[in-house]
């Protein structure tokens, strides 16, 4: 089983931050919490920090953790570990995904979310 870090990052102005996959990605333009996969010898925490700065340019503070779940795709198993996090600073660069939104919670339902994202949603409260 693969152990992902996903961060549930706030601005603000109390909007979260999603991000669309690649075209390139096997899950292309699936909307998702952006994170990554958690390194031998590395937390969850210390994994938002890189993942995040390494593909949004994005310096965040991971805060609580929210909860997490295991899904299984196609090519194997995922536990996915959710945080809360707040961005420090305001601008991001795109150097893995195709867009990324800052959104009004309620509107996750209008996103096409990638399926452990849905699933993680199922036993994570955002507010």
């Amino acid at each position: 089983m693969v152990n992902v870090a996903a961060a549930v990052i706030e601005n603000s102005n109390g909007e979260i931050l999603i991000t669309q996959r690649s075209k390139d990605d096997r899950l292309a333009f699936k909307w998702e919490f952006p994170g990554g996969k958690i390194e031998e010898g590395e937390t969850a925490e210390e994994c938002l920090k890189r993942e995040i700065m390494e593909e949004l340019d994005l310096n965040i503070e991971v805060l609580d953790c929210l909860g997490s779940c295991v899904y299984r795709y196609d090519t194997g198993e995922i536990r996915l570990i959710a945080y809360k996090a707040r961005a420090l600073s305001k601008s991001i660069r795109l150097n893995v995904h195709n867009d990324a939104r800052w959104i009004n919670i309620d509107d996750l339902r209008y996103y096409d979310l990638a399926p452990a994202d849905i699933e993680l949603l199922n036993v994570i409260r955002l507010r």
